[in-house]
């Protein structure tokens, strides 16, 4: 351990201790004060003499000399001091563990919750996405599936977390004001094909009345319901199954934003 950085601590047992210090050097700040003495200047390896040297090689460590003893680097652990700039870049590139590693999963305390952030990317997504779709010139690609909209089972009643993706289909129609889109509603094989026919159908207009009720014109909306008609994938699994039953919606024009 660094002899101008110990620390004494009287640790109860039981209790956890611990201690705060706030660096006010980084680690190149100190290792470029360190290339002054000539002591540092001998290369780090002896065995290696152009390699790099023991200023380059320096770092910060924190290790535990009374638990330890003169076993201390078995739990040394290197710590690097960096500026608030570099920092703040790293930390931005940082994932949630939260949401890596718990976020839809069975132990999950919000799995029923749409979160804030994830209302902020899919806004961001959504807008892209339709973006992309307006200036598409290929018809296959301005067709875009409603991802986050879903039902409650076996009816055409919109479930309270889809109306985070139908807003931002209304903020888009109100973005793009002469956008004509058919909204279809789609069903897998499963019962009869008559009411899933009429259950696709029911489920678009669904969408639809969201929509005017938030003041997008009727005029500007088609309702379809195609039932089991036009799958995505073969309905031979589960998987395949949830992929086909979706709301979608076509933009049946291309025009400018406004």
């Amino acid at each position: 351990y660094l002899p101008h950085f110990r620390v004494k601590m009287d640790a109860v047992p039981g209790l956890p201790t611990y201690f705060i210090f706030t660096p006010v050097k980084t680690t190149t700040e100190y290792r470029n004060e360190l290339r002054k003495y000539e002591d540092y200047n001998l290369p780090y390896d002896k065995t290696d003499p152009t390699g790099p040297k023991r200023w380059e090689k320096f770092e910060y460590e924190l290790a535990c000399a009374e638990l330890c003893g003169k076993g201390h680097y078995s739990m040394k652990r290197i710590l690097r001091v960096v500026s608030q700039e570099e920092f703040d870049e790293w930390y931005k590139q940082q994932e949630s563990f939260y949401l890596t590693q718990i976020r839809g999963k069975e132990d999950d305390p919000n799995k029923d919750k749409v979160l804030d952030i994830e209302v902020r990317q899919r806004a961001q997504e959504f807008s892209a996405n339709v973006k992309t779709a307006v200036e598409a010139t290929d018809a296959a690609e301005k067709t875009l599936v409603l991802n986050h909209v879903n039902f409650e089972t076996g009816s055409a009643t919109l479930t309270a977390n889809s109306r985070y993706e139908l807003d931002n289909l209304v903020t888009a129609l109100n973005a793009y004001p002469g956008i004509v889109i058919e909204v279809a509603g789609h069903t897998d094989n499963t019962g009869d094909p008559a009411q899933n026919l009429s259950l696709s159908a029911a489920r678009a207009a669904s969408v639809a009345r969201y929509l005017t009720d938030r003041g997008i014109s009727e005029s500007r909306l088609r309702v379809r319901g195609y039932g089991d008609t036009k799958p995505l994938a073969p309905n031979d699994s589960d998987e395949n199954r949830a992929k086909n039953r979706r709301t979608e919606f076509t933009i049946l024009n291309a025009v400018n934003p406004s």
